[in-house]
């Protein structure tokens, strides 16, 4: 598997994007990378990601694909009018595409780095996280799973035991 990244957008959107939605103030916006994932808040929309997932099995260009809000998926077909192997199943590598903004990669992370994800789509979006590093390094803190970013408690049907289910109150 490989893993490459290109960020389409920069800062200077995400700020011309608040200064957008309060004009009000006439200010030019002060808002970083970091504060605006951090709220995510609808400006944090405008950093786009090309990313490419070479050799990844087939079952796991599948569960990526499921995220598809804010997010266009472009997958190598396996017909073979089209130049794939005619004979696949579950683990035939495929590459995937995906045009994505940053607010789906955070939920895309939430879910895919989760214990309970397969283990190797987990590794895939570790894989991911990884080399975010080195196009946004503001984003990968971000980048992390449902029960961290749910105050380390698990809100899955069955927890894998990394952290405490939440104590569900009667609220009728």
């Amino acid at each position: 598997m490989k893993i490459i990244i290109k960020k389409l957008t920069d800062e200077s959107l995400m700020r011309r994007a608040c200064e957008m939605t309060w004009k009000g103030n006439g200010k030019p916006s002060r808002m970083t990378l970091n504060e605006i994932y951090d709220c995510e808040h609808s400006p944090c929309r405008t950093q786009i990601f090309w990313i490419e997932m070479i050799g990844i099995p087939s079952f796991v260009s599948t569960h990526f694909v499921r995220h598809k809000i804010g997010a266009e998926h472009f997958i190598q077909s396996n017909r073979e009018d089209r130049g794939g192997a005619g004979d696949v199943n579950r683990q035939t590598p495929v590459d995937h595409g995906m045009l994505v903004n940053a607010q789906t990669l955070i939920n895309m992370a939430r879910k895919r780095l989760c214990s309970k994800a397969h283990k190797e789509t987990r590794d895939t979006m570790l894989a991911i996280k990884d080399a975010m590093k080195w196009v946004d390094s503001d984003l990968v803190m971000f980048l992390v799973s449902e029960c961290e970013y749910r105050g380390n408690f698990c809100h899955e049907p069955k927890s894998c035991g990394r952290c405490p289910k939440t104590k569900k109150e009667n609220s009728i």
